[in-house]
């Protein structure tokens, strides 16, 4: 494969990812639509300025986009994910002892679901001491047809609002992810929201290790809802 068809490739299946078209792709980095096409065919020779156009259009760093995690040329977001009831693709809990509010995302979620478990998780916030909140946010199970997807760019801009209006009430944020790309793009997040000082963001294959990571960082001995 050339490198441009390679590059192509690469934006196309970040693109497929965050679940955008082409057009949608186009708009945020301002430029045409039949460029994108071009590119993701293989036909554009893209200028470093274009790069870092895409790349920050697709909400990555660019080291990421170079790196070698790779998906296949599959969108994972399936019509009929959205048909499930909410409550199957995000259940949430709360530990008064330890002043943690945990959560899981088991599915698609649209910028509409991320108003509504918002509502939820804004009430929760009001039984815990408001400065001393942990929070542990499960996204692993954000897969549809056997594939990892990450959050839209319009739900993103709805989690964004949701961190902004937590960050006084949280102590400590610990988030697992189905990705590295997911990392990247929640650490991109939380350096707009200024979460970034208390969060940490944990993709690791052994789940022992991503469980104890995430549970040395909030300091707590465990989750009955994450660890089942």
């Amino acid at each position: 494969m050339s490198i441009l068809s390679n590059f192509g490739q690469r934006v196309r299946e970040l693109r497929l990812k965050s679940g955008m078209s082409q057009e949608a792709l186009a708009a945020r980095a301002g430029l045409d639509r039949s460029y994108i096409g071009g590119v993701e065919r293989g036909e554009r020779n893209v200028s470093l300025e274009n790069i870092a156009k895409l790349t920050e259009a697709l909400d990555v760093d660019m080291s990421y986009f170079f790196d070698n995690e790779r998906f296949e040329l599959h969108s994972a977001y399936m019509k009929s994910e959205f048909r499930k009831a909410l409550s199957e693709r995000f259940v949430y809990n709360i530990d008064f002892e330890e002043e943690v509010i945990s959560w899981q995302v088991k599915g698609v979620l649209s910028a509409e679901d991320i108003v509504k478990t918002s509502f939820d998780l804004k009430i929760a916030c009001t039984y815990l001491s408001k400065g001393r909140i942990k929070l542990l946010i499960d996204n692993r199970g954000m897969m549809a047809d056997g594939h990892p997807f990450v959050f839209t760019p319009e739900a993103n801009e709805k989690i964004e609002e949701l961190q902004k209006w937590m960050l006084p009430h949280c102590q400590k944020v610990a988030v697992l992810c189905n990705s590295k790309l997911m990392k990247n793009q929640l650490d991109r997040l939380s350096q707009r929201t200024g979460m970034n000082g208390i969060s940490r963001h944990f993709y690791e294959e052994n789940e022992a290790e991503l469980l104890a990571q995430a549970y040395s960082f909030l300091e707590i001995p465990h989750n009955r809802l994450i660890s089942g």
